[in-house]
């Protein structure tokens, strides 16, 4: 063999030899510290249990954060199911790939819910996103947001969830990939910094000031409205509610949050203030059209009118952003799906928020669909749908949806 090719043989074999020592350590070094838990302390805090706090808990847990579509356990993606957690989230296909997640058991269960954990661990863990062990918790949950939350409403968050039926529920471990827990281990996916000063936070009232607090920190509006790469999840704040860069898959649809800032041509520069508090309370647009529930305004109808005029305060004061964010795309059965199969998939995405699952109702309604729509042949309910009911949050679907995917709907209810 020649000597020169004995040669790069040999420099081959060593740059091979390396590449493989170098792969072996990163998987080794991955494998050994993705999950090593972050030596802070605990802030020392005690939750008020008057009826005054526990009422704004549960109005910032249901209402403004919306707590309850991550940790839901009944599936109906509505308020007053259980938050005894277990519904996955299917994130292998976004950026590299991060596996399937899973909502915690939020009640006080002791072994499988939050029932040993003490107050100040579950500030941390809303604030920080660090478990009761240091652990990192996915961002999923996005303690950058919540970072900034008052001492006062991350209390009440707590004492709501003790205020909660415990619920015994197994909820599985993550299912993180190579990506993901290299990502963590390597200190791109971290924890927030440590919470050591009150957030300064300002009357509540219909202000800018206190709009910009709710819209940033006790509300779910910037996580779903702002940019951030797919590949590590990182918020790009030079267009802040901006809108998403990529389609977010739900089901029955994939969507992702609009641009809300003021630009004219792709935000909603061109709303005035009584349209965005009308498509607030009835997720109608100044089009006609209705918004998908993942935008979930059938629970900002219960928001107070101060704080939906301070959001909109807020939201005119941004600079405006020119990003066209992806429209939502209807997929599975209520985009492919025919007759009763196709309507439960536009129930799904259009109506189960608020009338529960088989219209039997939820906390968003005293209307139950199953029983109201016996009351109406197939013609009344096509158009009860299209029209919606007035002087209701029920909005009218006739501009959003077709008169065969209104008729597939009032097949899938009459299946009930």
């Amino acid at each position: 063999m020649n000597k020169w090719l004995r040669r790069i043989l040999k420099g081959v074999g060593i740059v091979v030899g390396v590449l493989v020592v170098l792969v072996i350590g990163l998987v080794t070094y991955v494998q050994l510290t993705w999950d090593r838990p972050v030596s802070r302390a605990v802030p020392q805090m005690t939750a008020p249990t008057d009826a005054e706090t526990v009422a704004r808990g549960e109005y910032l847990y249901n209402y403004t954060q919306i707590c309850w579509f991550c940790h839901g356990s009944e599936g109906s993606h509505s308020p007053g199911e259980p938050q005894a957690g277990g519904r996955e989230f299917d994130a292998t296909d976004i950026g590299p790939g991060f596996g399937y997640l899973y909502g915690s058991n939020l009640t006080p269960d002791r072994e499988t819910g939050i029932g040993d954990w003490s107050d100040g661990e579950l500030v941390r863990a809303i604030r920080e996103g660090l478990d009761r062990e240091g652990h990192l918790i996915f961002p999923i949950m996005e303690a950058e947001w919540y970072r900034g939350m008052s001492d006062q409403d991350a209390l009440a968050l707590v004492a709501y969830l003790r205020s909660l039926p415990p619920v015994r529920n197994e909820v599985p471990a993550n299912q993180l990939s190579f990506a993901a827990k290299a990502l963590m281990a390597l200190g791109m996916i971290k924890p927030q910094p440590a919470v050591t000063e009150q957030a300064v936070v300002p009357p509540r009232g219909a202000t800018m000031e206190y709009g910009e607090y709710l819209t940033l920190h006790g509300s779910m509006c910037a996580g779903c409205h702002t940019p951030r790469s797919p590949n590590t999840g990182v918020y790009d704040m030079t267009r802040p509610f901006g809108g998403g860069d990529f389609l977010i898959a739900e089901e029955g649809v994939d969507t992702t949050g609009p641009n809300i800032t003021p630009d004219v041509t792709t935000g909603i520069g061109d709303w005035t203030q009584e349209q965005f508090v009308t498509a607030m309370r009835t997720g109608v647009r100044p089009d006609g059209t209705v918004m998908v529930t993942f935008m979930p305004w059938p629970v900002y109808t219960r928001w107070t009118e101060d704080d939906l005029r301070a959001v909109w305060l807020y939201l005119r004061s941004l600079e405006p952003v020119a990003h066209e964010a992806p429209a939502s795309v209807l997929t599975g059965q209520a985009a492919t799906g025919t007759g009763s199969a196709r309507g439960e998939g536009l129930y799904g995405v259009y109506c189960a928020t608020c009338h529960g699952g088989e219209g039997a109702g939820s906390l968003l309604t005293t209307m139950a669909l199953k029983d109201a729509g016996l009351g109406m042949d197939d013609t009344t309910l096509a158009r009860f749908i299209a029209e919606g009911l007035s002087g209701t949050s029920m909005p009218g679907y006739g501009k959003t949806l077709t008169e065969e995917q209104i008729a597939a709907l009032v097949a899938f209810i009459r299946t009930w």
